[in-house]
């Protein structure tokens, strides 16, 4: 007999499905709720109560969404497989295939003991079974929703821990399926359980303020219903609580809590699409606008649709969102909608799910998982086809990258480029809303040079299966053409090499022959770049430290840029030139340059390991904070207590630089929250290089 909670939760579900399900699919989603509950049958929750209250719960969290009926009872028994004795034959038996598919598709491993490996084979798990039903990703993301909202039952540090594991995967990956309610609740709950200071003192500076922002909201609102009631558009105003937002910003160092609190959102929600450009075309004319942005026509990632505006106002800034009533809802659940969601909406997630499935393809699990998350947290351009597709792609990407992540063929048979119309390289990196159009040649094959510039793993395997697949001449001459065309940069070509030289190559890469080392560059093993730098850079000192530090560089001179200063950790990528491996920032403006210009000089670098403690950088940072003499010491004291060396301390014109020495990306991370949390959370930034400052009162370590 079940407890009155129980009871009482069984009801609440029925109220809700009963409003919008048949009376037959009622009946079956009841029966999975009475099965869970036999299934779970005395067993609880850390927090003491029954253990089937969750499931309960997360089938409920779907039906105030309207999933269907099936979904509904895989979210009742999602845990079944998992913590009872019932397996997958008998819930397909009972409740059909289907739902036993999406039970087993979100059901965790314990086939090791190893629990790093089990992690990362569940989530290769999930990720297949999504790419054959969204609703897989759904339950889960709902299961990890209602988890959040309970751990108060948990200690501390397991709290951190889900927490942890929720900002990096589950959240991305709901902004990815166009589920951005959804994202934003799991963000809002991950940043009160990682970091309680900070989530409080950003609530505290809210809520002081909430009077004078109250005050300023009412204003703009009041302006822009003059506006809609004047030009007799039809529509509503809602306020946005963009709290969320504006907390994501601050905890990335974007924003100050000055800038926090003088910021406003509202969205409009119009009748049709013509509506949304006529009131923007108003906006601009009534008030001044910092920024526009056209997303109605070039959707984001995720199929979020509308007009973005940033107005000034006195003393305060105003977001707006102008979108249909199906683009808002489209932006708010995403997959969760269907096919009743936009086309554009679909198309964009379906780019998403398209680019995962690349990551799915390789047989290690621990690989795939490493792959996911190193996604998930790549920064991203998002790019068009000229019909205005949508493709989202890791920054740096080009345009080889672009034609591969559109299609085997693009890329295959790509000669060149049209972006926004003009002709362009193949090497070219893409930024965010340019249109992009492929010029194909059927008798065009890719080229061995394009892996030193490409971006993904789909372009990169698709180049190297097209390249294992030629025969053994057609890659002996290939590779030797690659090679040959490495050695331009340094004044020479193949016919220059001595006895000595292939001596030495062949003695480094440990080959008998120069056919072999042909073969080696033409399937992508070896980039010919590595081959020229290893002979003829000039003043070619090796280190002992560069070489532990950037995999494959062996033998070859590598010199750290001065222009970007990178660290270990950073995203990387090299450029050969007469002077060895010179390696940049991923990001880095000179890099960039550098590739239009000489792209055949590029090369995809990783380093070895991120945690190796006896290397030192230099990392340079900004504090919009001027300091006097005891604030000064205060800092080098803080730098010091998070094991960080300080070069020189300078404060000019209302802002404070700091030259630090540490170890890794990491430190400098970790280093940067310490220093926002002791000075009351002021912006702190990193800079590429030292600023020259002529006059400046100084102290160094």
């Amino acid at each position: 007999m079940p407890g009155p909670q129980v009871s009482q939760a069984k009801q609440q579900l029925n109220i809700i499905i009963d409003a919008y399900l048949s009376a037959s699919e009622v009946e079956r989603v009841l029966a999975a709720c009475d099965y869970a509950d036999i299934a779970h049958d005395g067993i609880t929750r850390k927090s003491g109560e029954p253990y089937i209250l969750h499931p309960i719960a997360v089938s409920s969290i779907l039906a105030h969404m309207r999933l269907d009926a099936e979904t509904l009872m895989a979210a009742l028994l999602h845990d079944v497989i998992e913590d009872t004795d019932f397996n997958k034959d008998d819930i397909a038996e009972k409740f059909g295939k289907t739902v036993a598919e999406l039970v087993d598709g979100v059901t965790k491993l314990s086939q090791s003991s190893d629990k790093e490996y089990n992690k990362a084979a569940s989530f290769r798990k999930i990720l297949q079974a999504t790419l054959q039903d969204p609703r897989v990703i759904i339950v889960k993301l709902a299961d990890r929703y209602h988890n959040m909202t309970t751990l108060d039952a948990l200690r501390p540090d397991k709290r951190a821990r889900i927490a942890k594991e929720t900002f990096e995967i589950f959240v991305p990956m709901a902004r990815l399926v166009g589920m951005n309610e959804m994202a934003d609740n799991l963000e809002h709950l991950c940043y009160q359980n990682l970091d309680l200071d900070m989530y409080n003192n950003v609530q505290t500076a809210l809520q002081q303020t909430k009077s004078k922002r109250c005050e300023y909201q009412a204003i703009w609102e009041r302006k822009l219903n003059e506006l809609l009631n004047q030009y007799n558009i039809q529509g509503r105003i809602k306020k946005k609580n963009n709290n969320i937002e504006l907390l994501r910003h601050f905890v990335k160092n974007d924003i100050n809590l000055q800038e926090l609190t003088h910021s406003h959102a509202f969205e409009i929600i119009l009748q049709s699409i013509a509506d949304c450009d006529r009131f923007a075309e108003l906006l601009e004319d009534s008030f001044q606008v910092l920024s526009f942005a056209d997303h109605i026509r070039r959707p984001l990632p995720g199929g979020n649709q509308s007009l973005s505006m940033r107005i000034k106002g006195e003393k305060t800034t105003l977001s707006l969102t102008i979108q249909t009533e199906l683009m808002r809802k489209a932006a708010r659940f995403g997959v969760v909608l269907g096919e009743n969601a936009p086309q554009a909406c679909r198309s964009a997630i379906q780019a998403s799910m398209q680019n995962l499935n690349v990551l799915v393809d390789g047989d290690c699990a621990k690989t795939t998982f490493n792959e996911l998350l190193d996604y998930l947290h790549q920064e991203k351009i998002w790019v068009y086809t000229p019909h205005g597709q949508l493709h989202e792609l890791p920054q740096g990407a080009t345009v080889v990258d672009f034609a591969y992540s559109a299609s085997l063929f693009l890329g295959n048979h790509a000669v060149g480029a049209k972006i926004n119309g003009d002709t362009k390289p193949l090497s070219t990196p893409l930024s965010s809303g340019q249109v992009i159009e492929v010029i194909t040649d059927v008798l065009a094959s890719p080229n061995p040079d394009w892996l030193s510039f490409i971006n993904t793993q789909k372009a990169r395997r698709a180049i190297q299966n097209i390249l294992r697949d030629q025969d053994i001449d057609e890659q002996r001459m290939v590779g030797e053409q690659a090679l040959n065309r490495a050695l331009k940069l340094f004044n020479r070509s193949i016919q220059d090499l001595t006895d000595e030289d292939w001596a030495n190559i062949l003695q480094w890469r440990h080959i008998p022959t120069q056919e072999r080392l042909y073969e080696q560059i033409a399937v992508g093993d070896l980039l010919p770049q590595l081959v020229a730098n290893h002979l003829f850079a000039q003043d070619a000192e090796t280190g002992s430290n560069s070489t532990r530090l950037i995999q494959g560089t062996e033998g070859v001179d590598v010199k750290y840029a001065h222009c970007c200063n990178p660290v270990l950790g950073d995203p990387i990528q090299g450029h050969l030139t007469r002077r060895g491996l010179i390696v940049h920032r991923a990001r880095c403006h000179n890099l960039l340059h550098e590739q239009n210009l000489h792209p055949e000089n590029m090369m995809p670098l990783q380093w070895t390991s991120e945690d190796i403690e006896d290397i030192s950088f230099t990392a340079y940072l900004c504090i919009d904070l001027s300091m006097d003499d005891e604030q000064i010491s205060e800092l080098i004291y803080e730098c010091r207590k998070a094991k960080s060396g300080v070069e020189s301390v300078r404060s000019y014109e209302g802002k404070t630089y700091v030259n630090v020495v540490v170890h890794n990306r990491k430190q400098i991370a970790q280093l940067i929250r310490d220093l926002r949390m002791h000075y009351g959370f002021p912006r702190i930034i990193r800079l590429s290089q030292p600023i020259s400052i002529s006059e400046t009162t100084s102290k160094a370590s």
